[in-house]
């Protein structure tokens, strides 16, 4: 008997709780269920025993973990269960609505104290504890929808009679018909464009419209996590607790995003927008609120993978664009870094391009990235790092005219892996709050000090020691 269950993963929260505000009931839950893993192994049950370790691996030691959601409800086993599976699944969900009901008790009640980013955090662990839980999965942005978890979004889609087809994106079954039939040509004219919607993004293209679903696709998933890892920072603490109290809903916005069909098509625009655009593989533009982008030469191996790209422009898009600040405000976050702390932008873009599906979900960071191989190559080089006291007080103009940017770059995205990893993972507080308040219009030198409460000599020593001893690889 097949069981089928996806294999939820919990993972560290961005923020460390608070104290007292059930991290013992982390450590518990997890011990529960390495528990019954343990008896159900020594029962003979290794399938199932896989499946609870499943239930409560942790983020990598330098990355994190998102799990993919099970789309359709898995509260029962298939009728040809056994009475031993049917015990040991009944013993692993009343752990995991025991725990989760207990991080959901807490985050309503850091809710209504006013408290909604932390209400939010909690209800987060809660949610990848029992992903089944209708209360969570509406906190989240799902409905039960014909047998399925599915985003309004989504479901107003399937209302309007449309097919999320996965070759062709959403479309009516007429349209698919047509496009199956090859009545209607499957890639576009090259001076014409299509337009593929996905619930937060609006791609235009001159591309074949299955290379623009991908693509879509992929920049939707990237949503998604993006979203459960830097949500608090962009919110109030009132919409915050609305949402855990059931109050309120996310954002629906759709940010836009061209693509073109090669380089030269690319900087024909790029060049009318920024005269110093030929050096670019892509580029973000915040008074457009537009993210460009080219397909590669599949035959220039010194260009960047479309896949990178996306994902680095898109990350500054999603900090610039998403939020609860308007106006005057909006605009200075529409240009964060302009006089100093720069490689924040960059460093937490640089840091997100390591974005991949993987078994049961996707990742972000880890061990696997030329940017922070090179950070550690350039840390024993003569002159290789600047200090971190340098890197701060570069502007957006100094730092992206500077004689080697690719350095700074390298060192951005190090430095950044550090910041979120390094020391157990010490200064990934201070790091998100340097980060919301640079996209909230505050800047200075001083701010990743400020915010560390550590001398940037000390960040310096600290940051080499964290280079040199993680076995970074390309």
């Amino acid at each position: 008997m097949k069981v089928f269950l996806s294999a939820i993963f919990l993972f560290l929260l961005t923020v460390p709780f608070r104290a007292g505000s059930g991290e013992e009931d982390l450590e518990a839950y997890r011990a529960a269920m390495r528990v019954l893993a343990e008896e159900s192994r020594a029962e003979g049950m290794e399938l199932e025993a896989k499946v609870t370790e499943s239930r409560i691996r942790e983020d990598p030691e330098f990355g994190f973990f998102i799990p993919r959601l099970p789309r359709r409800p898995q509260i029962s086993l298939p009728d040809d269960a056994r009475p031993s599976q049917r015990a040991w699944f009944g013993k692993m969900r009343t752990i995991e609505e025991d725990y989760a009901g207990r991080f959901l008790s807490r985050a309503r009640a850091e809710a209504e104290a006013g408290h909604g980013r932390e209400g939010w955090r909690l209800a987060r662990a809660a949610f990848f504890i029992d992903p089944e839980n209708a209360e969570l999965r509406g906190i989240f942005g799902y409905r039960l929808s014909d047998g399925e978890w599915l985003r309004p979004w989504e479901i107003a889609r399937r209302n309007k009679g449309y097919i999320n087809d996965p070759e062709y994106g959403w479309i009516t079954p007429k349209e698919k018909d047509r496009l199956d039939a090859g009545t209607e040509p499957k890639s576009s004219a090259k001076s014409a464009r299509i337009s593929v919607e996905t619930e937060h993004f609006d791609l235009k293209t001159t591309v074949p419209r299955q290379t623009a679903v991908r693509l879509a696709n992929r920049l939707e998933e990237f949503y998604r996590v993006w979203e459960l890892l830097f949500y608090p920072m962009t919110v109030s603490e009132k919409e915050a607790a609305a949402l855990v109290l059931g109050k309120g809903s996310g954002s629906a916005r759709r940010h836009k995003v061209v693509l073109f069909r090669d380089r030269q098509e690319y900087l024909r625009e790029i060049l009318r927008l920024d005269p110093g655009g030929e050096i670019s593989s892509g580029g973000y533009f915040p008074d457009k609120k537009t993210v460009y982008l080219y397909l590669p030469d599949p035959d220039n191996d010194e260009e960047t993978p479309l896949e990178v790209m996306a994902v680095h422009e898109t990350a500054h898009q999603l900090f610039a664009e998403t939020g609860f600040i308007h106006g005057a405000a909006e605009r200075r976050r529409a240009d964060p870094g302009r006089d100093s702390q720069f490689w924040l932008t960059e460093g937490i873009a640089c840091y997100l391009e390591t974005f991949e599906e993987t078994p049961g979900g996707w990742s972000v960071g880890g061990l696997k990235s030329y940017r922070f191989v090179r950070a550690k190559e350039r840390a024993d080089e003569p002159g290789g790092l600047l200090s971190i006291e340098e890197i701060a007080k570069m502007g957006k103009e100094v730092f992206q005219r500077a004689s080697n940017p690719a350095a700074l770059y390298t060192e951005s995205a190090g430095l950044t892996s550090f910041l979120l990893h390094g020391k157990g993972g010490e200064y990934r507080a201070p790091f998100l709050e340097a980060l919301q308040t640079l996209y909230r219009g505050g800047e200075s030198p001083e701010l990743l000090e400020e915010v560390t409460g550590v001398p940037y000599r000390q960040l310096d020593e600290e940051f080499r020691a964290y280079l040199h001893a993680t076995p970074f690889t390309e």
